[in-house]
């Protein structure tokens, strides 16, 4: 990731509660706080495209499953699955 040096004002009092809040440089935490904000605007615009081209409106998106008979499957989660699960579960790194 490149970076980017920048100065700026920001409310004194913010910035004292993130610092109390976050163990991390200030660099961090704008990084973080840019990223909220990335993520909501990204949902309100998806949500405001949603509004406007509803997905019962596209003949494409808007249509019936087929009907057919419930999965004959009540039994628990295969032995196997869980193992295959736990291990993919330690490859992945946490964020």
């Amino acid at each position: 990731m490149s970076r980017v040096r920048i100065s700026t004002t920001v409310d004194a009092q913010r910035l004292a509660t993130a610092r109390g809040l976050v163990d991390a440089p200030d660099s961090k935490i704008l990084d973080r706080a840019l990223e909220a904000l990335i993520n909501q605007l990204e949902e309100a615009q998806e949500l405001a495209a949603l509004a406007a081209l509803p997905y019962e409106d596209d003949p494409d998106l808007d249509w019936a499953p087929v009907p057919g008979a419930d999965l004959p499957y009540d039994g628990g989660v295969p032995a196997d699955v869980m193992r295959m699960a736990a291990q993919r579960r330690r490859r992945r790194p946490l964020t």
